[in-house]
């Protein structure tokens, strides 16, 4: 197996569509395919951002993707973060993953972050931690979300039933 590792280009945006509709799948987390379409030049490569996204390619296939960040915090370090990693499911378990992982760390390392996260679905975070504790990662943080629209809509909610 020869895995090419790459940076996004933008007529990959509906492979890496569908991979976003997988992982949000697996993960339980939504997703807007409108808005994937449209945020496209966010995926794209500038030497003035500190953000990329690499795609895992066998034979002219997109078989995975991940996306990677540099942002300096409020406490001033700079914090590297992997996001929307996926492997296609009948690529998983062959390395793709690593290599991908590799050269994001790689990446990372050149732009010189103090600290790197990922953020991972708590139904995942037992299979997630096996792959990527070996590697150095620590467990950290627990995320809270809540969905914005639902907020709203209770709040309206509360408020009809006061008046």
């Amino acid at each position: 197996m020869t895995v090419l590792v790459r940076n996004y280009i933008s007529k990959d945006n509906e492979q890496t569509m569908k991979l976003m509709e997988k992982l949000s799948n697996s993960i339980g987390v939504g997703f807007d395919a409108r808005k994937w379409k449209d945020s496209d030049k966010l995926r794209l490569f500038s030497p003035g951002l500190q953000r990329q996204t690499l795609i895992a390619e066998e034979n002219n296939k997109i078989i995975g993707m991940g996306m990677i960040e540099a942002r300096l915090e409020p406490s001033g370090i700079m914090v590297g973060y992997l996001y929307n990693w996926i492997v296609d499911p009948d690529h998983q378990g062959k390395g793709v993953g690593r290599i991908l992982a590799d050269k994001a760390l790689e990446v990372l390392e050149k732009i010189g972050v103090d600290k790197i996260r990922i953020n991972v679905g708590m139904k995942d975070k037992d299979r997630i931690s096996k792959l990527v504790c070996p590697m150095g990662f620590d467990p950290v943080f627990i995320t809270f979300e809540m969905e914005a629209k639902k907020k709203m809509e209770a709040k309206k909610k509360k408020e009809k039933i006061k008046s």
